[in-house]
């Protein structure tokens, strides 16, 4: 069996748990600054994709391509993912009636296997390792 620190579905969930962490932080801290859910989750998803690239790119998929290539291809995904999570958001909080953290965390699960596959076998799937 491989060590944790081979498998790329392993560095895939820690780094991805990463920026979880750094969307969450950033979405809570604009919600208790007065900010919109809509507005908030914008900014979260900012900060996430910044970090989520470098994160992506160096640790997990090791990528020696184009930097600049890759980044607009994964700011262009990832995009699509934020119209996407904001879309399910509103549905589940105004459609639906659950409340906007539960929505979040709902949304987010879907979000994160799109992008893992997006980013295996779209942006990052030449110049780099595969473990898988």
């Amino acid at each position: 069996m491989r060590s944790i620190r081979k498998s790329q579905i392993a560095r895939y969930i820690m780094t991805g748990g990463a920026t979880t962490a750094v969307n969450y932080i950033v979405y809570i801290a604009a919600q208790a600054a007065g900010t919109d859910y809509l507005t908030a989750n914008c900014a979260a998803w900012l900060f996430a994709v910044i970090f989520s690239f470098f994160a992506n790119r160096e640790l997990v998929f090791h990528s020696t391509g184009s930097k600049i290539r890759e980044f607009m291809q994964f700011f262009w995904l990832r995009l699509a993912t934020l119209a996407s999570e904001t879309l399910l958001l509103f549905a589940l909080i105004e459609g639906v009636g659950f409340g906007n953290l539960l929505s979040k965390v709902l949304v987010s699960v879907i979000t994160v296997i799109l992008n893992y596959l997006t980013c295996r076998y779209g942006i990052f799937n030449k110049g780099g390792i595969s473990d898988e």
